[in-house]
């Protein structure tokens, strides 16, 4: 899949995946669905649902410190934009834009899929859902599905 093709599929699980009201039972249905999707598949990772830095929910399949590391990193930037973290990604590959120009620092961004935004109907903020311990494609689609699902919801996957 093209660069343009998986921004363009990546914006409309933006626009799809937003939540009405949410609650912190809710956050951690979320959670627990993308970390059921990471046992489904015999993988390792890290699940982590936080709403403004306040980690609501967090299991760890197998995983190692680093991918905690990687958690950090990736909810930032999500965070920074309200866009998915591969969004933010891809677009900065295609443009040849880089962290440093932004004036952000590598040490606490990662330019790595893995971290959705939850947002409400309205686009209002309200957490993430962060997942390390796969490619960054299947990181993104798994923290993606996870809200699908909890929506009830078919989306597009995005995949290199």
């Amino acid at each position: 899949m093209d660069i343009d093709r998986a921004l363009e599929i990546i914006a409309e699980q933006e626009e799809i995946l937003r939540v009405g009201m949410v609650s912190e039972k809710d956050l951690q249905i979320i959670g627990r669905d993308a970390a059921s999707r990471i046992r489904a598949i015999n993988r390792s990772g890290i699940v982590d649902v936080s709403v403004n830095g306040l980690t609501i929910y967090m299991e760890s399949i197998n995983a190692n410190t680093d991918n905690m590391e990687w958690i950090r990193r990736k909810r930032n930037l999500a965070s920074r934009f309200w866009r998915s973290s591969l969004h933010t990604a891809l677009e900065y590959r295609k443009t040849g834009k880089t962290l440093d120009g932004r004036g952000m620092d590598w040490h606490d961004y990662a330019l790595s899929g893995g971290s959705f935004p939850i947002l409400l109907e309205s686009g209002l903020p309200v957490g993430t859902i962060t997942v390390s311990g796969m490619t960054e494609w299947e990181d993104h689609q798994t923290a993606a599905d996870a809200i699908a699902s909890f929506l009830g919801v078919d989306i597009e996957r995005v995949e290199p």
